[in-house]
């Protein structure tokens, strides 16, 4: 009978030395993917900041090239008006944007149509070529802040399992504090659905 009771006693000495080992260990790589989330939603954060500056230097470019064209438009209309070809045609290949020029072409064509030429700020595909600089920095911008924020529920969730593991390792550490081994039996399975609901935890997250 004392020989079973010592053979209960070391094999519950011995179960509780593994989960202290495996809960230490877990608590460690939780805390450490912890760090390594947090770092990544700082490094996405840095990079959402990055795009939005860029799409608001974008789009303070594109209000100062609207600008630029209606003012080149309107003196190139004056000139056309007046029927003063060499004027027109300094305006058309010094002073136009390369890119404006199917604009103005298009502008032309319907001048010549006898339609109304579309105003700058009602031309869609003008506007389009104008903007997608913006447009590009916004979504990239959008992007980082998503990846940013899923890294921050990442992190957060290894540092609930952290505590969850916390809770396993104090149930394992205290076993040799109780004589009844009853009682030390109940602490060890504890600490084993502990452990093994931390685990389902962090075989579902992903690793940095």
């Amino acid at each position: 009978m004392n020989e079973e009771k010592t053979f209960l006693d070391r094999l519950l000495e011995i179960v509780a030395v593994l989960l202290l080992a495996i809960t230490t260990l877990g608590t460690a790589w939780c805390g450490y993917q912890a760090s390594q989330w947090s770092g990544v939603q700082s490094d996405d954060s840095k990079q959402e900041a990055g795009y939005r500056l860029e799409g608001n230097r974008q789009y303070g470019l594109a209000v100062q090239t609207i600008s630029y064209d209606t003012n080149f438009i309107a003196m190139y209309a004056q000139a056309v008006q007046a029927g003063n070809t060499g004027l027109a045609t300094f305006y058309r290949q010094s002073l136009a944007r390369p890119d404006f020029l199917p604009t103005l072409d298009k502008w032309e064509a319907e001048v010549a149509a006898g339609q109304a030429p579309t105003p700058l700020s009602e031309d869609q595909e003008y506007l389009d070529t104008l903007r997608g600089g913006y447009l590009d920095a916004q979504a990239k911008g959008d992007a980082a802040s998503v990846a940013a924020s899923e890294a921050g529920a990442n992190a957060q969730q290894y540092v609930l399992t952290t505590i969850v593991l916390a809770v396993a390792l104090f149930f394992a550490g205290v076993t040799s504090s109780f004589r009844y081994k009853p009682a030390r039996a109940m602490l060890i399975i504890l600490a084993l659905g502990t452990l093994a609901f931390a685990a389902s935890r962090v075989a579902d997250l992903p690793i940095a």
